[in-house]
């Protein structure tokens, strides 16, 4: 197991006050340079530099811990003090990058640096110990590097796409509109779990944020109006429909096809930031009631 302890618990580093977007990816990198004392960090598009009085070595023997507190070597642990959040691609080198090298990682480009970092998750069974409750998921490079994140929230009861939509509005997001397999994969994940209440005489589907174009037989962005190139239809059934929708059923899982825009179905929102929402049941039945009507 890779250990390495810092002996640095009586400095700490400000950047400054700054307001942060939750639900995104930072990418961060820290150059400290113990023969000189600065140190120069890349915060996604922005950089801060100083001199720092910290520990004139970093020495072996000890015990890294990420995404906790240590009260004490190894222990103290408590829920409070633990990190709600997903790491992925840390690394920790035995020497000072270059300032293109560190622009190169936070910009999300192809690093190829030698020699190899100290501490890294490339093996992460074999060189880590994980406690408490972790998920450990394989993430590529175009994952933590896409632009806008997103989240999906379910509303488990069956609407029109016009309710839907209302309803996706009336609390800040949108339909989601996967535009690359894996976005449709993601979807299909997520709803998984609602499979049991969602699902009728005619299997399981959902609402997608798109719409047909008939001439062309194209579909596009059901507000942008933005055509969409990916497609993932295993037949054009209902041909004279005009919305489409992803099956999660055994036969057509994951797949599209035109349903009519009044067929009810489940509907999912999506998010690319935090809605501030306090929901009460006058509330859900004021929102529900202006759907319906």
């Amino acid at each position: 197991m890779q250990s390495v302890v810092v002996e640095a618990e009586k400095y700490s580093l400000t950047t400054g006050k700054g307001s942060y977007t939750l639900l995104g990816w930072w990418r961060f990198c820290y150059l400290h340079s113990f023969e000189t004392k600065q140190h120069t960090i890349y915060w996604n598009d922005k950089v801060f530099s100083g001199t720092s009085e910290g520990p004139e070595m970093v020495r072996g023997g000890g015990l890294l811990v990420i995404g906790q507190d240590q009260d004490r070597m190894g222990g103290g642990y408590t829920f409070s003090q633990s990190l709600n959040a997903v790491v992925a691609d840390l690394r920790l080198y035995n020497r000072t990058l270059t300032n293109s090298e560190a622009l190169d990682f936070v910009s999300c480009k192809e690093t190829h640096l030698d020699p190899q970092p100290l501490v890294s998750f490339s093996d992460f069974k074999n060189n880590w110990k994980i406690e408490g409750s972790v998920n450990i998921e394989d993430l590529n490079l175009a994952d933590i590097c896409q632009k806008e994140s997103s989240f999906l929230i379910m509303f488990p009861e069956a609407w029109s796409f016009s309710q839907a939509v209302a309803m996706c509005n009336n609390v800040g997001g949108s339909l989601p509109v996967p535009i690359s397999a894996r976005e449709n994969e993601q979807i299909l994940s997520f709803l998984n779990p609602y499979i049991p209440y969602c699902s009728d005489a005619h299997g399981y589907s959902i609402a997608l944020g798109m719409l047909k174009e008939y001439e062309t037989h194209s579909h596009y962005h059901y507000k942008s109006g933005e055509n969409i190139t990916y497609s993932n239809f295993l037949y054009r059934r209902d041909e004279d429909s005009n919305c489409v929708a992803i099956a999660v059923t055994e036969d057509d899982y994951g797949y599209w096809y035109y349903s009519k825009c009044d067929l009810e179905l489940c509907t999912i929102c999506n998010f690319t930031s935090v809605t501030h929402l306090k929901v009460s049941k006058q509330f859900y039945k004021l929102i529900y009631s202006t759907i319906k009507t």
